[in-house]
């Protein structure tokens, strides 16, 4: 083999064993400790604001009563109840990372409709023009009969905030909405919409911490998590 060959050779092979540039694998998630997110653990989703941006996620009656819609509570102090995510590929860590969908559940089982409480975007008013986040989603299986069931969380500056986007990727060949998901009242309630009328920056504070120091009354403690 003749030099300009061999030097052909190996730029050829110093190609193919290079990553290509943004290839990079995504990185965790991180609750306001700045701690990993993990599969199967409780957190609570509350307002990245302090002191007015509201408090956390509950359930409340559709129009139609059920499937129940996901709503923000409005005081500051009130957690609402926390959620369980399942990303559509399982890692052996148990890690949860950003940009990659995954189903998103409240840990506890709805106390009317008895459905499921996997998200999904299936409410649409026409009144307001809003796709509405609800509940009866399917979790897992991911593919084009599952795409209202996927959402995913992606950081907002450096400070462990994000915000929650849906825009599935479990389908390739789909047509889906893709969007942010923010915030939309009518009559006095926060639903979580599609877009909506104003942005909804988030924190994560993992549930059984959180309730430890609250059960214990360790008010002092309290900054640490929110």
């Amino acid at each position: 083999m003749n030099t300009p060959s061999l030097l052909s050779f190996l730029f050829l092979a110093l190609i193919a064993s290079t990553p290509l540039l943004g290839a990079a694998d995504p990185d965790p998630l991180l609750d306001v400790n700045g701690e990993k997110l993990l599969t199967g653990t409780p957190y609570y989703i509350v307002s990245a604001i302090r002191g007015g941006g509201g408090g956390g996620l509950s359930l409340f009656p559709s129009k139609t009563l059920c499937p129940l819609d996901v709503i923000q509570q409005k005081l500051d102090t009130n957690r609402g109840q926390s959620l369980l995510f399942s990303p559509a590929t399982q890692n052996e860590d148990g890690v949860l990372y950003e940009s990659t969908d995954l189903n998103i559940k409240f840990s506890t089982p709805a106390s009317i409709c008895f459905q499921p409480t996997v998200w999904r975007v299936d409410n649409y008013d026409s009144s307001t023009g809003q796709w509405f986040i609800t509940t009866n989603g399917v979790e897992g299986n991911p593919g084009a009969e599952t795409l209202q069931n996927w959402f995913k969380f992606e950081m907002v500056g450096n400070t462990n905030s994000y915000k929650i986007v849906h825009c599935p990727k479990v389908c390739d060949s789909c047509v889906s909405l893709c969007s942010e998901v923010g915030l939309y009242e009518i009559d006095g309630v926060r639903r979580l919409a599609i877009k909506g009328d104003r942005i909804f920056s988030i924190v994560f504070i993992r549930a059984e911490q959180f309730n430890s120091l609250h059960a214990d009354g360790k008010s002092n403690c309290m900054e640490k998590y929110y």
